[in-house]
């Protein structure tokens, strides 16, 4: 009777962990879509490279907030309408991406996901040691893509999303 019982518990835990790597699979097919419509060629596939829960606390107020500001920043979608949901996000490097031009280096793009649908996502070149702000996944800036200067989109920002 032991043995029937863990051969049943096994056997559940079988079908959640497959019925899970499904779904990531699924996701990552669904971000390396969204990445090849864009007209990029995807070099190397990097994987589930974050996920977390957007709240209001992760958009501003401090210095861990940065990351998450600068990749909303560069969205067409606004954050409000996921808070509360899962973000997973999925990366790529690829060719053929406009900041190549610039930086003379491939790039990686980052896929953002919630509930199996694509929000949307960001650039940033691949060069080792870089550093600053991420590129919308069309290359943009966030002045490009607002409109804003970065003070006047920080401003509004602050107030829609500060404490």
């Amino acid at each position: 009777m032991r043995s029937l019982y863990y051969g049943i518990l096994i056997s559940l835990f079988a079908l959640i962990f497959v019925g899970c790597s499904r779904q990531v699979a699924s996701d990552e097919k669904i971000a390396k879509q969204y990445v090849k419509e864009h007209g990029y060629y995807v070099d190397f596939p990097l994987g589930e490279v974050y996920s977390y829960t957007l709240d209001k606390s992760k958009l501003f107020g401090h210095p861990e907030s940065l990351p998450f500001q600068q990749a909303w920043g560069v969205q067409q979608a606004e954050p409000d309408l996921y808070f509360g949901k899962k973000v997973i996000i999925y990366g790529f490097t690829v060719s053929n991406h406009p900041l190549e031009k610039i930086y003379h280096a491939k790039s990686n793009v980052y896929v953002m996901l919630s509930e199996g649908k694509v929000i949307g996502g960001y650039s940033f070149p691949d060069v080792e040691g870089m550093v600053g702000s991420c590129y919308s996944v069309d290359g943009k800036t966030l002045e490009e893509v607002t409109g804003l200067s970065y003070s006047e989109w920080t401003e509004q920002w602050k107030k829609k999303y500060g404490e």
